[in-house]
């Protein structure tokens, strides 16, 4: 089932435009990571998705209808509002809202799943607890309310390892027992990759809906002639045909078809392995890790070819440059 439905999305701020892209679907059960550079749109977009900015050009349909607001969504931004009362009377007042009577036992059962011993912080004061403490509780409200959408601005951001680990154990538990669809914003690539099973990229505004596309949006230069080439930080560039129109600030994506490993012609540089991991979909594929310069790429390959690929491995890399994607 089709949760949102986003289309010709434009959103403005004193004339500037944050967000520009043409669609994006998002389905019932999703748990989706959004990463992006400061100032790319990510909290904006979010935003959108809790209803609690309109665009300022385009639509969003929530379940097939326009809706100004819906208590089936709940999002935790980075500073958390609680009343000023205890740990208890905040869990307690999300029964209120529900208009449901207060349940210790589940109060309980959240407070130990976001990593917040019951017995230690159920009396504590809004006062007392720590930023991090104050983000677990948070998270733990908003499980209460049983979402159908959680949304997750920057949500590790004040925690610990541990409490890192909770978020994840978290997300995984309101998925399980009620298919949420979990989305989350975050500049934890890594920790992205590991809660999520789509991603999407935001870039100055612009959305990248490929899964694990690469994309490069830094290091441009000119040649003489106003041609774009891009460095990789280890003295081998990548010349642009056709790019004198490309501003520095774009970017250029590179999709799995179009990132050739060991092309037989045409420019190619020295990379290496640096990672493998079976990908969980359908577990008939390997994503490659390949650091070339200062870049980190991906790409997909066939199960069945894991025998010719090892960590550390030194590898050629080529880009079918008439496939390269422009985004701005």
């Amino acid at each position: 089932m089709i949760l949102y439905k986003l289309s010709n999305i434009t959103q403005r701020y004193h004339q500037k435009v944050v967000l520009d892209f043409k669609s994006l679907e998002i389905s019932e059960g999703e748990i989706i990571g959004i990463s992006g550079k400061n100032g790319s749109g990510k909290s904006t977009l979010l935003r959108l998705l809790a209803f609690l900015e309109t665009p300022s050009e385009g639509e969003i349909f929530y379940r097939g209808e326009r809706v100004s607001a819906s208590d089936e969504v709940a999002i935790l931004l980075p500073e958390v509002y609680l009343l000023s009362r205890s740990v208890r009377a905040n869990l307690e007042y999300m029964f209120k809202i529900r208009k449901k009577s207060p349940s210790i036992e589940k109060i309980k059962e959240v407070m130990e799943l976001v990593g917040l011993e019951s017995e230690k912080f159920l009396h504590r004061e809004h006062y007392e607890l720590s930023s991090g403490e104050r983000q677990r509780v948070g998270l733990a409200q908003r499980l209460l309310l049983e979402p159908r959408v959680l949304l997750l601005d920057e949500p590790t951001n004040s925690l610990d390892s541990a409490g890192t680990e909770a978020f994840s154990k978290a997300i995984e538990w309101v998925h399980h027992h009620f298919n949420t669809c979990v989305i989350t914003i975050s500049h934890d690539k890594k920790w992205l990759d590991s809660n999520s099973n789509r991603r999407l990229k935001l870039h100055f505004g612009s959305l990248i809906t490929q899964n694990d596309a690469n994309l490069f949006s830094h290091n441009w230069s000119e040649t003489h002639n106003g041609e774009k080439f891009y460095e990789f930080g280890n003295g081998e560039v990548l010349l642009l045909p056709n790019s004198r129109q490309i501003d520095r600030r774009e970017g250029i994506v590179i999709t799995q078809d179009h990132l050739l490993l060991e092309p037989k012609v045409g420019q190619s540089f020295e990379g290496e392995i640096i990672g493998i991991r079976l990908e969980p979909k359908e577990k008939k594929e390997l994503m490659l890790e390949l650091k070339l310069g200062d870049e980190i790429l991906k790409k997909l390959i066939p199960l069945e070819q894991a025998s010719e690929y090892k960590i550390f491995q030194k590898i050629r890399i080529g880009f079918d440059v008439e496939g390269i994607l422009r985004v701005n």
